[in-house]
């Protein structure tokens, strides 16, 4: 009996002959197909065997049913339960404003024994700090809840330049799991990052790690010795102190002492790089120190600005102007 691809006429449609995922079937492809080894020209006139009956051929996963036909035929099946992309998204900076949350999943396809990798199951959850709706005083505490300095900054990174958080989990046994998981971690972290407990109020600004000016004892310094009756609720007196220039420019230089200190700028939980041990050294190193070194006074830059600003205050600037 002839195979059943010479019984074929002229046109054929593929789609229905080879519909879903099958084993290879010599009888049903119309396509001469060669599969094995010829050990020499004694074996087979030293040509690689025939499709017919040949066990190599059927071991490998074909893709017959994924052809272009099959494709276009089963999109327009779908299309009817499918809407119509909406016309505002015609770009990626609008597509990204209104659908900010991005979720990244990978998948693995490689041979082996079994189909799972447990690097599937990691997902990364991707949102735009901005979008959430928060203040300045929830942004902080939402990005001290979710990447302070214990085990949270394995699951959650921040980036300053773009105000992208990630936040990663590999916990669950399945991506699907590790999804919703995280979405209600991000849940949590907006909605109690919003709420204001009372021991937050009149909370120190050391405990913040930032700078406000209007609250900090340099300026209630200040204050002290401008005020002739030294009463710091006098509002001519502080309306005065801070429209004087030489305040203003004590205060910048304060602010950018301090600037990388705030969370919102920065990372202010970076590991100083670890001092190299010497066998023969004199000296110990202090290994708790008393004073907790500020970011922004590595920076020479930074520092002649403050002492300069500093001098101009006090009236201590006492160099000469070369001009």
């Amino acid at each position: 009996m002839k195979p059943h691809h010479l019984r074929y006429g002229e046109k054929i449609d593929w789609t229905n002959i080879w519909p879903a995922p099958a084993t290879f079937s010599y009888s049903v492809v119309p396509i001469p197909l060669r599969q094995g080894y010829s050990k020499g020209l004694v074996e087979n006139s030293g040509v690689s065997p025939a499709s017919y009956a040949n066990a190599e051929i059927m071991k490998i996963p074909n893709f017959l049913h994924l052809t272009k036909s099959h494709v276009r035929k089963q999109c327009e099946a779908l299309k009817k339960f499918c809407t119509a992309w909406p016309s505002g998204l015609n770009s990626d900076e609008v597509i990204t404003k209104h659908y900010p949350l991005e979720i990244v999943q990978r998948t693995y396809v490689f041979s082996s024994h079994s189909i799972r990798d447990r690097r599937a199951r990691n997902v990364t959850i991707q949102v735009p700090v901005s979008c959430l709706g928060l203040d300045e005083h929830s942004k902080r505490k939402l990005l001290r809840l979710a990447i302070g300095p214990g085990p949270g900054q394995k699951v959650a990174q921040y980036d300053w330049n773009t105000d992208i958080l990630k936040l990663t989990s590999g916990r669950c046994p399945s991506s699907r799991q590790n999804t919703d998981y995280l979405k209600y971690v991000l849940t949590v972290l907006t909605l109690e990052s919003r709420k204001t407990e009372t021991w937050e109020k009149g909370q120190p600004d050391y405990d913040w790690l930032m700078f406000h000016w209007p609250s900090s004892s340099s300026r209630e310094h200040l204050l002290k010795l401008v005020s002739e009756a030294g009463n710091q609720e006098d509002k001519a007196v502080n309306c005065k102190l801070d429209d004087n220039p030489l305040v203003r420019e004590y205060r910048k230089a304060l602010e950018a002492l301090w600037l990388e200190n705030d969370i919102l700028r920065g990372n202010p939980w970076i590991r100083p790089p670890k001092m190299p041990r010497f066998r023969h050294n004199p000296y110990r190193l202090i290994k708790d120190p008393p004073l907790k070194p500020i970011h922004g006074a590595d920076k020479t830059e930074t520092l002649r600005q403050y002492a300069d600003a500093t001098r101009r205050l006090w009236r201590l600037d006492t160099r000469q102007n070369p001009n």
